[in-house]
């Protein structure tokens, strides 16, 4: 009988699933909506890992199928939610062998540094930094987009609205993001505000690609939101450089890190 692996990696904005052979070798994969189960609940991240696990085993009997080990790293998968999420794997996968849930930092941790020590960044629809140090794996921050969210792709997309608010009521530096928010959603200010906040979170987040954007073309407001949020993602890797003793290796993941390497660069 053929023997099946599962990788879930699922972030604030997307989920990407992968269906391996024992080998790794990549059997089937698609990329569904993610949700993190703190901001948006548990029945809209079930949704998505449904439709998600029913496309990539949909040649090999379905949700049913046998399955000798699946692994979901998710946004939110940590501390109490980790039971719940392994119960709804569970619901969704009956004849998985071996489930196991992590964060998702702790997946990208293992991909780019295998077995070694180091830390890991996630600069995506949100933030988080965490360390492996042995068996240790010490956190920095990550507490959700209302606390927060600095220099991640929510905290960007908010930055660029602000700033138009701000040039619109002459309260602040004309911008470049003004015209830009407008191709991008096809109305103009304060017209274009509604339908924003009714998107929420990842609306947000999906604006964050014009700040790059605006800085490529030389825009000033654009350049200080970088610097901004580039500090405040350096800063959690400057506090989580107090527990080595020698430099250390960092992973940089997340959509927005992934997506735009001159914020890496900034970082």
């Amino acid at each position: 009988m053929d023997s099946y692996l599962i990788g879930i990696d699922s972030g604030g904005t997307s989920c990407r699933v992968v269906l391996c052979d024992q080998t790794g070798r990549v059997l089937e994969k698609c990329t569904v909506p993610g949700h993190n189960p703190n901001a948006d609940g548990f029945d809209a991240l079930e949704q998505s890992l449904h439709r998600g696990l029913s496309a990539v085993l949909e040649k090999r009997g379905g949700l049913s199928a046998p399955l000798d080990a699946v692994h979901l790293g998710a946004a939110g998968g940590e501390g109490g939610n980790r039971a719940r999420l392994e119960d709804m794997l569970r619901r969704l996968l009956p004849n998985a062998r071996a489930l196991s849930v992590s964060s998702d930092a702790l997946i990208a941790l293992s991909a780019g540094l295998g077995r070694k020590d180091g830390g890991v960044l996630i600069a995506g629809t949100g933030t988080v930094g965490f360390l492996r140090m042995g068996r240790r794996l010490p956190r920095f921050g990550g507490w959700g987009y209302l606390a927060d969210s600095q220099g991640s792709g929510y905290w960007l997309g908010r930055e660029i609205v602000r700033a138009v608010c701000r040039a619109f009521d002459g309260r602040g530096e004309e911008t470049l993001l003004s015209g830009l928010l407008q191709r991008e959603t096809g109305l103009a200010m304060p017209d274009c505000i509604p339908p924003l906040y009714a998107g929420g979170r990842a609306k947000f987040a999906s604006l964050a690609h014009l700040v790059f954007e605006g800085r490529r073309m030389g825009d000033r407001v654009c350049q200080r939101i970088l610097d901004q949020g580039a500090e405040f993602l350096a800063e959690l890797i400057w506090v989580a450089g107090g527990f080595f003793d020698a430099p250390f290796s960092v992973v940089m993941g997340g959509g927005i890190a992934a997506n735009f390497p001159e914020y890496v660069e900034l970082i």
